[in-house]
């Protein structure tokens, strides 16, 4: 999609054996491996549509432009085929979690997630060295067990999130509803906050804090109108 310009005119969502297609000049939005983007939720197609739609006449987008899309390509192409593969990925995320390594001890974001993962069985170390962490007898089984009840479009999520905040733990917890998205922001955005306050100002360093908010939020976006389904 790199380097593509708008070439379509009209923007429409199209309802078909059971899903939601976004459609352009009323034809299929075609994913790289050649699937058509269609998703359960209405509300997730329409939002989708809506960004090819704000995309200007001739203009030029990446897949940058396109974060829903992005997000439900990976869930149609990448997770659906074998969803197993895509939890053993996060799984491997979370054994050495970032959420784990506490050098002012433990915030109240992660308070948070601690008391919400209890409630599963997970009971992660911590540490407050830079030594890796050495997680308990069970946790991976535990984990596993979470991550075992989390469908296509969670996991879909889950990958954004956990690479955006660099905690698969934290991104369990927003997904489960225990943390909001605006306290993750605030737990993935701590170091460069701290190092603002103490250097002052660098451009680069909020440019990432900007992003990783935008992956974030984007996400939960994605989770939010997904879930959106008429049984």
């Amino acid at each position: 999609m790199s380097g593509h310009k708008r070439f379509w005119k009209a923007v429409s969502v199209v309802s078909e054996d059971g899903l939601f297609q976004p459609r352009l000049d009323g034809r299929p939005i075609r994913l790289p491996q050649g699937h058509v983007l269609a998703v359960r939720s209405s509300a997730l197609a329409e939002a989708i549509a809506g960004e090819w739609g704000q995309i200007a006449e001739g203009s030029s987008f990446t897949p940058d432009s396109l974060p829903l899309t992005r997000m439900a390509g990976t869930m149609i192409e990448r997770i659906a085929p074998d969803p197993q593969a895509a939890r053993d990925m996060l799984l491997g995320l979370g054994v050495d979690d970032g959420l784990c390594y506490c050098a002012d001890g433990i915030g109240p974001v992660a308070a948070q997630v601690f008391a919400w993962l209890s409630g599963y069985g997970v009971h992660p170390n911590v540490t407050d060295g830079l030594m890796p962490v050495v997680q308990p007898e069970g946790y991976r089984e535990a984990l596993a067990g979470l991550l075992a009840a989390r469908d296509d479009l969670e996991l879909a999520v889950l990958g954004v999130l956990a690479q955006a905040t660099g905690s698969l733990l934290l991104s369990l917890a927003v997904v489960g509803g225990a943390v909001s998205l605006v306290d993750a922001v605030l737990w993935a955005n701590n170091d460069e906050k701290s190092q603002l306050a103490t250097w002052g100002q660098d451009d680069e360093l909020v440019r990432t804090m900007e992003n990783r908010e935008k992956d974030i939020l984007d996400a939960g976006m994605f989770l939010t109108l997904g879930r959106q389904v008429s049984i």
